[in-house]
This record gives structure tokens, C-alpha cells and sequence, in this order.
């Protein structure tokens, strides 16, 4: 699809959800309307990432992500609904399915007659995916799942599912990817979960209990690679939810702003509201330059879709709670719509990979010497982001010396060089997205980089000084372990 024929795809979802979409009372009902449903189906929202040949759009990551992002404008459940269909819950059976298969259910998918869902968490597995504990075995009638999956979106709505499974007939325990319709004998699907916020999109527990389905419904054989593959995909669509959900918060934050007037003035001439409002708009900015970027390294997906995943989540809640607190008082009412962002976003550091998780497990890759690639970049900006790379190096090449190989035991060493990195990588891609633009645009990447470059500083200062830290933490969590019942208590 060419930029024309996005714009056109935008405005036209656009109208949709200014004509059908009311987020405020989705998340009262507790789930999403039929004619909702039917409106995204008559619009093409689930066949966005199905290849024509089975009835879909077609579209690229990038457009897929542009769309999933507008749909977040207006709706963080539908845009949930959407975007799990068209990246966790279809991708695997694009990329992966014999053509059978994917005859048989891509175009239904295309539709959105059936929806699709992946199911990967399980009560005792959450971001280790490698301690899924629901097998497949193979029988005399086909493929036979049994096991327990947890917090599964789309669950409710759907028609099949992808799901991660332990191979019982292999050494070791090697994971698979199995597709199993929802209307398989032995599969069934739990309440919907009562949760915080993204109350209009489904999330339930689902088990299989010698579900049996045919030999060819196994996807992959290398369930841990593909699902990774899989999941980048997922987590570009999070994070274009949250790209969605933080313009919305500008635009809500401006309007009141400039209306609402304390002291004998409007709050956007206080300078602490303009802090607010610049640091809403540099989240903006960097995530938009972030998302550009992953969905421009095809090859390397997975380490980049995790980049963005951290990062977006992050800025996107830290901008939600400055709209908040711009609205004052009404922004904890409602009505006003901001406090149902926030609500909405906090997930988002949790599912499809906890950040702490994978922040841990970029801190481990940093170590060993793998990092975020970064182009060079002329004047001051450029310089510090030179510098502070330089200053990573010594941290890692620190930390390999005073720790040796047990380094990967200190968590909180490898999350703060993870997050060094990660913030360099933002600070580049920023000044990359600078480069073209407008000035005002240029001007907000401008102030993302140098907050990127802050933000790495401070990470770096926390890496060498994580052995301080980490005594502090352990010597507090085990004297509260001793004695539980002090916790609180008056002196």
C-alpha cells in the first residue's frame, strides 16, 4: 500500500471511530460491541497484515503499525482487539502454515468472521516462556494438547489459536507452535478476567484437555525461535497502541491546558505545566522515531521490537500520569477520559514480555557484547551520544572484570546497562528523525534526544553503582523476610 492509499485507509478509520467509537463506555460495559466488531470487519481492520491472496490488505509492519495507532486514538481495547489479531494471533500461520492450512483459515481472518488469539503465559510461565508446561504428543488421531494457558487476549473472541507448547515426544524440551480451533473438542475457555483497565477487549484462561487436532496443525518445531519471531511482531503493535494512546494524551492535555486558568492565567503560560506538555510531546516524538525504526530492521525484528517495547510502555505510562496530573482534580474523575489512558497503558509494561524480564535479558546480551546499532551523529548531541557509548564499554568491560562470568547473576547491574543502551538507541534514533521534518518536529526530537541522553547518564551512574544498591536491597528484603509482622509498624 503506497502513502496514498494509507492516508486514505486513515481517514476512512477515522471517521469510523469519531461515528462508533465511544472508549468511555466500552470500558463501563466490560466489553466491545457487536456493531463495533462489525464495523471493524466491514472496514478491513482484521485482515490489515493478511496477504491479498487470502482476502487481507496486505500491508506492512509500518502501515499495520500506523493504523493500529490510530485505532489507539480513540479506543486502547479495540486497538488491543486489532492489533493481537494482526500480529501475536495471524502471524504465525502466515509465516509458518502449510497452504492448506492457511487457506483454510486466512481468509475467515481476513474477514474477522473468526478472530484470531496466542496463547502463550501459563499460571507458572509467565515472561520464561522456556517453563511452558502444556504439551503435545502425537496419537493415532492427530496432535493431542493438554495444559492450561493464562491472561489469553482475544480469548473469548476467538476462532483459533496459536499456542506454545512443550513437545512431550522430543528430548529435552524443545517448544512448538500448535494452532488449535477454538471449537476442538477438549478445549475450553474461562470467564473473562475482571482487570484495571483494556476492559472491553477479552483476556481469559484456556485449557486443553486432550484437545486432539491434525498432524499438519503444527506450525513450527522450533517453538521458542518462531514464537519470538512472533512476538516482535506483537510488540510493535503494543507499542503503536502506545504511540496512539500518548497523542491522545497531547491532544487532551493541550486542549485543557489552554482552557483551564489557575492564578489569573491560562496553565500553559505556568512553566511547570510547559514541562509537562514538552516531555508528553518528546514521548511522542521518540516513540514515533523508535517505531520507524524497528519496522525498518526486517532482520533483526526481535531485538529491536524489544527496544521499542521497553521503551514505548515506559514513556507512554510516564505520559498518561503527566496528563493526569495537568487535569488536577479531573484528572482522577472519568469523565474527562484521561484517567481510563493511564489505566489502560499500565499493562503494557507487563504483557508480552514484563520489561523487567526482558530488560534483564538485554542487559545479559549487552554484556556479552551484542548492542542496539547506533549511526554517527555530527555536533554536541552527537558527541555526548559518543561519549556515553564509550562510557558503556567501560561499564561492561568493568563489571566482566569485578564479576567474571557470575555478572549475569546481578539483576540490577543488567538492567541499568540494559536501559543505557536502550536510551542511546533512543538518542540516536531521535537525532536520525531530526534530520527531516519541520522545525518545530525537529525541535521536539531535538529535546527527546538530549532527555534520551539524560536518561542513558543516569542508567550508566546506576550500573556502577548497582553493588551499593543491590547490599542496600538485599539487607532490607531479608530483615523484612525475618520479621513480616514489623512491616509498618509504629516505633
Amino acid at each position: 500500500m503506497g502513502d496514498t492509499s494509507l492516508d486514505t485507509m486513515l481517514a476512512t478509520t477515522r471517521r469510523f471511530l469519531a461515528a462508533e467509537v465511544d472508549a468511555r463506555a466500552h470500558d463501563r460495559a466490560g466489553c466491545m460491541p457487536e456493531r463495533v466488531l462489525e464495523g471493524a470487519r466491514a472496514l478491513g481492520l482484521f485482515g490489515l497484515s493478511i496477504p491479498e491472496r487470502w482476502g487481507g490488505l496486505g500491508l506492512s509492519l509500518r502501515e499495520v503499525a500506523a493504523i493500529v495507532a490510530e485505532v489507539a486514538r480513540a479506543d486502547r481495547s479495540l486497538a488491543t482487539t486489532v492489533g493481537l489479531h494482526a500480529g501475536l494471533g495471524t502471524r504465525a500461520l502466515i509465516d509458518l502454515a502449510p497452504e492448506p492450512l492457511q487457506a483454510r483459515w486466512l481468509p475467515m481472518l481476513a474477514r474477522g468472521t473468526r478472530l484470531a488469539s496466542f496463547a502463550a503465559t501459563e499460571p507458572g510461565a509467565g515472561s520464561d516462556l522456556a517453563s511452558v508446561r502444556t504439551t503435545v504428543r502425537r496419537t493415532r488421531s492427530g496432535l493431542c494438547v493438554d495444559g492450561e494457558k493464562a491472561y489469553v487476549t482475544n480469548a473469548g473472541l476467538a476462532g483459533v489459536l496459536t499456542v506454545l507448547v512443550r513437545d512431550a515426544d522430543a528430548t529435552g524440551r524443545p517448544s512448538a507452535l500448535v494452532l488449535v480451533p477454538r471449537d476442538t473438542h477438549g478445549v475450553e475457555i474461562g470467564r473473562e478476567e475482571r482487570k484495571m483497565g483494556l476492559r472491553a477487549s477479552s483476556t481469559c484462561t484456556v485449557r486443553f484437555d486432550g484437545a486432539i487436532v491434525p498432524a499438519d496443525h503444527r506450525l513450527s518445531a522450533r517453538g521458542l525461535e518462531d514464537a519470538h519471531r512472533t512476538l516482535a511482531w506483537g510488540r510493535v503493535l503494543l507499542s503503536a497502541g502506545c504511540l496512539g494512546t500518548v497523542r491522545i494524551a497531547l491532544e487532551r492535555t493541550l486542549a485543557h491546558a489552554s482552557e483551564r486558568r489557575q492564578f489569573g492565567r491560562a496553565l500553559i503560560e505556568l512553566g511547570s505545566v510547559r514541562h509537562h506538555v514538552a516531555s508528553i510531546a518528546t514521548a511522542e516524538a521518540t516513540i514515533s522515531a523508535l517505531l520507524d525504526r524497528a519496522c525498518a530492521h526486517d532482520a533483526d525484528l526481535p531485538m529491536h521490537a524489544g527496544a521499542l517495547k521497553v521503551l514505548a510502555s515506559e514513556l507512554a505510562c510516564e505520559a498518561c500520569d503527566r496528563a493526569v496530573q495537568v487535569h488536577g482534580a479531573l484528572g482522577f474523575l472519568e469523565d474527562p477520559g484521561v484517567a481510563l489512558l493511564s489505566r489502560d497503558c499500565r499493562v503494557t509494561r507487563i504483557f508480552e514480555g514484563a520489561n523487567d524480564v526482558l530488560l534483564v535479558r538485554h542487559g545479559t546480551a549487552v554484556l556479552a557484547g551484542h548492542r542496539l546499532p547506533r549511526a554517527h551523529h555530527d555536533g554536541a548531541l552527537g558527541g555526548q551520544l559518543d561519549a556515553l557509548a564509550s562510557r558503556l564499554d567501560d561499564a561492561v568491560f568493568a563489571a566482566r572484570r569485578l564479576h567474571g562470568v557470575v555478572a549475569i547473576r546481578h539483576q540490577t547491574m543488567l538492567q541499568a546497562l540494559a536501559r543505557a543502551d536502550l536510551w542511546l538507541h533512543a538518542a540516536s534514533a531521535t537525532l536520525d528523525a531530526a534530520s527531516s521534518g519541520d522545525a518545530t518536529r525537529a525541535s521536539v526530537l531535538a529535546l527527546g534526544a538530549r532527555r534520551a541522553l539524560d536518561r542513558a547518564g543516569r542508567a550508566l551512574d546506576r550500573a556502577e553503582q548497582s553493588e551499593l544498591y543491590e547490599g542496600y536491597e538485599d539487607d532490607i528484603v531479608e530483615a523484612l523476610s525475618r520479621e513480616p509482622t514489623r512491616v509498618g509498624a509504629c516505633a
